[in-house]
């Protein structure tokens, strides 16, 4: 990836789940284990192979055809309730710290979300900020893009050419911060500058003062 000024960045976008909020998706798995008998490893390349994930975070399902798909790849019977509770389950926290970091980068910069998404945990996390925290987690952002509104996916090159088209921005004054490095080339074959966030950096490591180090 480029070096690039970051005098020159003028708009931020940030992915959600791995960069701002904590999630590990095994935990879910691990539920769905529990709730229908079977093998994790079996269970999830039943899941893989039928694309079930990337269906329901792109609009393809609704809730209940996603519900619906997974009872019948889980050979169960389960309720709304009994799924969307074990689905919930990778969703973690969205820790203070990085609330402070959104709001602090919101005077200097356009602060976007791009995230791949659904509309069961979208309606999970944003109850749970707003509990927490009593504000709206959509106000931390000038915009959000959502997957399942779109209907594309990261890493398809088409859901950030989306982001620029309807913003209006230049991709050499945007950086898109992502922890999923397929997400990122993707981006950066646009133009857009790309932060990897790994294992071994908090996302606010690459930030001082509300401003790009």
């Amino acid at each position: 990836m480029k070096p690039y000024q970051s005098s020159e960045i003028k708009n931020i976008i940030f992915d959600l789940g791995g960069v701002l909020l904590n999630i590990n998706p095994l935990l879910s798995l691990l539920e769905f284990e529990k709730l229908s008998g079977l093998d994790k490893e079996v269970l999830r390349q039943r899941l893989v192979k039928e694309n079930v994930f990337e269906k329901f975070e792109t609009g393809s399902f609704s809730p209940a055809q996603f519900r619906l798909e997974l009872n019948r790849i889980m050979e169960t019977n389960l309720n709304d309730t009994a799924i969307d509770t074990a689905w919930n389950t990778l969703l973690l926290d969205f820790p203070f710290e990085r609330v402070q970091l959104l709001q602090q980068l919101q005077k200097n910069y356009k602060v976007y979300l791009l995230s791949n998404t659904n509309i069961i945990h979208f309606r999970n996390y944003t109850k749970e900020f707003f509990g927490k925290y009593d504000i709206q987690m959509i106000h931390l952002f000038d915009k959000l893009f959502l997957s399942y509104e779109i209907g594309l996916h990261k890493p398809d090159t088409r859901i950030y050419q989306h982001v620029l088209d309807k913003l209006g921005i230049e991709p050499s004054e945007t950086v898109f911060i992502d922890d999923s490095l397929p997400n990122i080339e993707a981006a950066v074959n646009l133009g857009i500058n790309g932060i990897h966030i790994t294992n071994a950096h908090d996302v606010r490591h690459y930030f001082e003062n509300g401003v790009l180090r």
